[in-house]
């Protein structure tokens, strides 16, 4: 059985950049990205597709992104059973968002085990506490899982500049927290793409479809076919470059319709004109904001 998994999709997630096309937003790159990792699934290469969580980039997502996403969904379900859980951006839940869902696709808000197609999942949706997801991590898994569904930090998860480690007050889980016997953990929430072996198990964080901001700019984007037995392949989701531009030394990284920051000394009229000129499409917060201080 093949597994089509991805994550983070961050639909509706806007924001404006100076020098690109009339009409085009940031969102229609979380969109077009989805769109490609689910190519297999609508080609029937694979036997189910789970997404593990954020789905929508804000618990209110504005309704062009709910409607994108629902004719996304209904044309994979078609095709393919489609598992949809929520995530910590789906705080208000997922299910709300399709009052009627079609054939086909499975809307998860609370944890729980589902049978499809002829494997056995354990869902965990996000929740803060780690006492609250073992205990319900214990129960949905305690008839034995094929994989365990779920979208949290892991010991030793690692982003950008950070590794997660278990802590007084940390919604981050250890080896402990994880049920007895569950072999796989099918994980969203972390950004980066990684596997981590956790005592027993191995957690596939599948990273997101998309660049969410740009500390993520030099890291591949993709989704999985998950096999077991077999491994986990990728599916390359091809996300729009980003380019942090500090100084002149850097402009001749900028491509067309690539992504654009202007760093701390680099926001002047002249680099941002420059930087549109080779085709580039400029932040439209890259202007001295307490958000600069992230690329600067």
């Amino acid at each position: 059985m093949r597994v089509l998994h991805l994550s983070d999709t961050h639909l509706g997630h806007e924001a404006w950049f100076r020098g690109a096309p009339k009409g085009w937003r940031r969102a229609d790159d979380h969109l077009a990205a989805m769109r490609r990792v689910l190519a297999p699934a609508l080609a029937e290469e694979v036997d189910v597709v789970v997404h593990t969580g954020d789905l929508f980039n804000r618990s209110r997502p504005p309704a062009k992104a709910i409607a994108a996403a629902a004719a996304v969904l209904a044309d994979v379900a078609r095709v393919v059973p489609t598992v949809v859980m929520a995530g910590n951006h789906d705080r208000r839940g997922v299910r709300g968002h399709f009052p009627d869902p079609p054939p086909g696709l499975t809307v998860v808000d609370a944890p729980c085990t589902l049978a499809v197609a002829g494997l056995r999942f354990g869902v965990v949706p996000f929740l803060r506490e780690p006492a609250a997801w073992r205990a319900a991590a214990a129960v949905v898994c305690a008839a034995g899982v094929d994989a365990l569904l779920t979208h949290q930090a892991f010991d030793g998860s690692r982003v950008p500049g950070f590794t997660f480690r278990p802590s007084p007050g940390s919604d981050t889980l250890g080896e402990a927290d994880l049920p007895a016997g569950v072999r796989v953990i099918l994980n969203g929430h972390i950004h980066t793409r990684q596997n981590l072996r956790l005592g027993g198990a191995v957690v596939h964080h599948v990273g997101s479809t998309e660049r969410t901001s740009f500390v993520e700019r030099d890291e591949p984007k993709a989704a999985s076919v998950w096999e077991p037995g077999a491994g986990v392949r990728t599916i390359d989701a091809a996300p729009r470059p980003m380019v942090v531009v500090r100084g002149a030394v850097d402009l001749p990284l900028v491509t067309p319709e690539c992504l654009v920051a202007l760093g701390r000394a680099a926001q002047t009229e002249e680099l941002e004109a420059e930087a549109q000129a080779r085709g580039g499409w400029v932040a439209a917060w890259a202007r001295p904001t307490r958000q600069v201080g992230l690329f600067g």
